[in-house]
C-alpha cells in the first residue's frame, strides 16, 4: 500500500525544487486569503491566472507528523482566474497550516495559517478586529503589523476596502489585487480569517447609492473577490450575510446596493437596506438566541451628517422600534467610514429601548490616525462582556470600554 508523503517532506521537496520552479515564468499570484471559517470548514481564496491549477495542501499546525491533505481549487468560471475552495472535515478550535501549489510551484510566502472557530452556539472567549479605509499606495502600513500582533480569531472589513471609485469590474479587480499584494496586508489575510462588506468607495463613488450605474458589475466583482459565506438572498441581490462565532451572531449589512439617495425626502419609501434586506435582518434578530447580536454597517448611525443613517430617520426609527417591540437584547452596532474611531453611546431616550453602543473604527490605511478596533467577547461568564479597544498604529490603546450584557436589556 502506497503511503502519502509526510507534510515536512512536502515542504522539503518544495524547498529543493523552488529555485527551478521559480525560474519558469508563471502567473502573478495574489493571496492566499482565508475567508469564512467555521468549527469544521474554511474557505480559501487565491488569484493565480485563468489557466493555472491551484492545489492547497493542509494539516494541523501542532502535529508536524500529520499527513497533509490536498484539495484542488476549481476555477471560478465567471472571474478572471480567481479560485476559492472549501477545506472540510476540520476540528474545532484547532490551528491549521496550509500551502498553495500553483502549477506545481510552491513559494514560502504563500504559506498561511488559520484557527477554526469554537463549536457553534456555545459560550467562548474570542478576539476580533475590524476597520475601514484601505489605500494600497499609503507609505505607512505599520497599523497592519500592529493588528496582526493582536492574536485575532477573525477580522472584519467594513468597507472602503479599496478606493476604486468605480463600478467597472476590471478596475475593481485591479484595485483589490494591488491591495492584497501590499506585504503588511497580505500577511494578515493569509493568517487571519477575513470577512467583508462594502461602502461607497468600493461600491461606486463617494456617497453613492442604489442608483449607481453599473452596480451589478460591482456586485459581481465583490462576489468574485471575497470568500464570504454568502451574498444576499435569492431574489434580493446584495452582499449582506450573517455568521456565528461561538454563540455571538454577526449581521453584515449592505448599506449601498438598495440605498435611496441621501437627499431623497424622508418617509416610508426612503430606504437604507431595501425591504428584503430589512425583513431578513429583523427576522434574524428575532430568531437569534445569541447573547450579543452585532449589526455591522459601513455607515454610522449619525456621525456623518450627509452620508449616514442620520439621513434615513424613518428607517433608523423603524429598526429601533423593531428592537424595542420584539424585546431584542444584546444589540451592538459596529461601523466605519469617518477616518477616525469613536465609541459612541446612543441613550435610551433616543433609541427607545436601552443605551445602544456604537463603535466606529475607520482609517487603518488612509490619511489620519490609522487605527482599528478590537473586541474581546467573553460569553462564558454569568454576565457576558464585550471589551472594546481602539488601537493606534503605535500600539497604544487610545480608548476602551467594557460593555456588559446586563446593560443591553
Amino acid at each position: 500500500m502506497r503511503r502519502s508523503m509526510p507534510w515536512f517532506a512536502v515542504f522539503l521537496l518544495a524547498g529543493l525544487l523552488g529555485p527551478l520552479a521559480s525560474a519558469r515564468a508563471g502567473p502573478r499570484v495574489s493571496g492566499p486569503m482565508v475567508g469564512h471559517v467555521t468549527s469544521t470548514t474554511a474557505l480559501i481564496w487565491m488569484y493565480a491566472g485563468a489557466r493555472s491549477k491551484v492545489v492547497i495542501k493542509y494539516r494541523r499546525e501542532t502535529d508536524p507528523r500529520d499527513t497533509a491533505k490536498a484539495v484542488t481549487m476549481p476555477p471560478y468560471t465567471t472571474g478572471p482566474g480567481t479560485c476559492r475552495v472549501k477545506l472540510a472535515g476540520l476540528e474545532p478550535n484547532t490551528r491549521y497550516v496550509f500551502a498553495p501549489f500553483v502549477n506545481g510551484e510552491y513559494k514560502p510566502e504563500w504559506r498561511g495559517t488559520f484557527k477554526t472557530a469554537p463549536p457553534e452556539g456555545r459560550p467562548a472567549k474570542f478576539r476580533m478586529a475590524y476597520t475601514t479605509g484601505l489605500e494600497h499606495d499609503q507609505r505607512n502600513m505599520s497599523s497592519f503589523r500592529v493588528l496582526y500582533r493582536q492574536d485575532l480569531d477573525f477580522f472584519l472589513l467594513l468597507g472602503d476596502n479599496v478606493y476604486a471609485d468605480t463600478t467597472n469590474r476590471a478596475r475593481l479587480w485591479e484595485a483589490h489585487l494591488k491591495m492584497r499584494r501590499v506585504p503588511e496586508f497580505a500577511v494578515v489575510i493569509k493568517k487571519v480569517p477575513t470577512l467583508a462588506v462594502w461602502d461607497d468607495h468600493d461600491f461606486s463613488n463617494n456617497n453613492s447609492d442604489g442608483t449607481a450605474r453599473g452596480k451589478e458589475q460591482s456586485l459581481m466583482a465583490f462576489k468574485e473577490l471575497f470568500p464570504n459565506p454568502s451574498f444576499g438572498l435569492p431574489g434580493v441581490p446584495g452582499i449582506f450575510f450573517s455568521f456565528q462565532w461561538a454563540d455571538v451572531d454577526f449581521f453584515m449589512l449592505d448599506v449601498r446596493y438598495h440605498r435611496s439617495p441621501n437627499k431623497a425626502p424622508n418617509g416610508p419609501r426612503k430606504t437604507m437596506l431595501g425591504q428584503g434586506q430589512f425583513r431578513w435582518l429583523v427576522d434574524g434578530l428575532r430568531r437569534s438566541k445569541a447573547p450579543f447580536k452585532v449589526l455591522v454597517s459601513g455607515s454610522t448611525l449619525k456621525d456623518d451628517p450627509e452620508d449616514s443613517w442620520k439621513s434615513f430617520p424613518h428607517e433608523r426609527g423603524r429598526l429601533f422600534r423593531a428592537i424595542r417591540d420584539h424585546g431584542i437584547q444584546g444589540v451592538l452596532f459596529f461601523s466605519g467610514d469617518l477616518h477616525r474611531s469613536v465609541i459612541r453611546v446612543h441613550p435610551k431616550s433616543q433609541t427607545g429601548f436601552y443605551d445602544l453602543v456604537e463603535v466606529i473604527s475607520s482609517g487603518i490605511a488612509v490619511d489620519g490616525p490609522q487605527n482599528f478596533a478590537t473586541v474581546d467577547f467573553d460569553t462564558t461568564v454569568a454576565d457576558p462582556t464585550a471589551h472594546v479597544r481602539i488601537v493606534e498604529r503605535s500600539g497604544r490603546v487610545s480608548k476602551e470600554k467594557t460593555i456588559r450584557l446586563s446593560a443591553l436589556r
